[in-house]
């Protein structure tokens, strides 16, 4: 856990780190061959330096497909991809009219660079300084919590708060003890509020959202997650009686129990590996890298490789295969399986360089609900045999 001393290092740290965001509207940005090949945009006149995944994440923000957008780069077709952008640009301010879409420009500090864009105002975005504030206000009148960790990855900032409380979940294994509590999360638009756990088996930390859900007809009448999206009046006193509520069922998200049960006898799908996989690489320096996807999946996710031979000697070519053919394949991991290991390299440092490990311990908390919510790829197969 974080002492005080670390505390405020790790405070001084996320607030000088903290993102800036100007608000834009498309017509306000200006893509040049030029400035895909140098690495800048303009905005109203002003030229702004850019990283280098910017221009795909711009399209994929414009619903440009960013597969299509990376090889008009890697080809040298930069024309085209500023020719496409510039045509959105205007069909989207015509259909808008008066009313232009805002987005957000996402500018890292510390590299000095635009390196994202994204959808809406920032009206809900506490700063940095005042999330600090909220956090200790939060521990000093509640002596049973403690920070577990904190981190911030370009405008995604995640404080978690564990009830030093440990507790174990009957009936799901002998060595499953748990502590509970929560996270303060941060977006470029937004600040959130989620549940959050450690799996004392392993340190390995979990971020979830555990809602209503057509499944889950029995979960509890208390939202348990909480999204701030306008800074009005009374906004943090609702955001500050949210953590009451749910400190007043324990932390526990409500059928955490059933969903660890759920994801420890199904089999992952294909699709649900191969996601974890691709999430995992994306995070990584080089996402290319042959040699690290290698030894992720022989180290991690071996029943990838494994279940690609099994397709292939069926004679399926695989990259002809939808997600919806791919969610009905299965493969020789549980669910529980995928989301230990997403957690656990999103909770310790491993022989790999992942920038943002805040998102994989949130892919594992998606796991888990969607047993609750939406279902599991393969979690009622059973039933194809009625």
């Amino acid at each position: 856990m974080i002492d005080n001393q670390e505390w405020n290092r790790i405070k001084q740290d996320l607030i000088s780190r903290d993102v800036m965001t100007k608000t834009v509207t498309l017509p306000q940005i200006d893509v040049t061959t030029n400035g895909i090949r140098d690495g800048y945009i303009k905005v109203q006149g002003n030229t702004l330096p850019v990283s280098r995944g910017f221009f795909s994440k711009l399209a994929k923000t414009v619903n440009v497909n960013s597969q299509l957008a990376t090889s008009f780069m890697k080809n040298d077709d930069e024309q085209i991809y500023a020719t496409l952008i510039k045509a959105i640009k205007q069909y989207k301010s015509i259909r808008a009219g008066a009313s232009q879409q805002e987005y957000q420009l996402i500018a890292d500090p510390v590299a000095h660079e635009v390196v994202n864009i994204v959808k809406g105002s920032s009206g809900g975005r506490l700063s940095m300084s005042t999330i600090c504030d909220i956090s200790e206000r939060i521990l000093n009148d509640n002596p049973d919590m403690a920070l577990a960790s904190a981190a911030t990855h370009r405008g995604e900032t995640s404080i978690h708060f564990i009830n030093n409380k440990e507790i174990k979940i009957p009936g799901v294994g002998a060595d499953e003890e748990f502590n509970f509590g929560f996270t303060i999360n941060t977006t470029p638009t937004s600040t959130g509020l989620e549940l959050y756990n450690h799996r004392l088996v392993c340190s390995n930390g979990m971020r979830m959202n555990m809602g209503r859900g057509a499944i889950a007809g029995n979960l509890s009448e208390i939202t348990e997650g909480f999204s701030m999206r306008s800074l009005k009046a009374g906004s943090i006193d609702q955001f500050l009686n949210q953590v009451k509520r749910v400190e007043a069922q324990g932390f526990i998200p409500q059928g955490f129990k059933q969903a660890i049960k759920q994801t420890k006898s199904t089999r992952a799908s294909f699709s649900e590996l191969e996601g974890a996989i691709q999430l995992i690489m994306q995070e990584m320096p080089d996402q290319d890298s042959a040699k690290d996807y290698r030894n992720l999946v022989a180290n991690y996710f071996p029943a990838y490789a494994s279940t690609v031979d099994r397709i292939k000697r069926h004679g399926v070519d695989i990259l002809q295969l939808n997600q919806n053919q791919k969610s009905n394949i299965k493969t020789g991991m549980s669910v529980w399986d995928v989301v230990n290991n997403l957690t656990f390299l999103g909770s310790n440092r491993s022989e790999f360089q992942i920038g943002n490990r805040e998102g994989l311990k949130s892919q594992g908390g998606k796991l888990l609900d969607k047993a609750l919510n939406t279902g599991l790829d393969l979690q009622y197969s059973s039933l194809q045999q009625l």
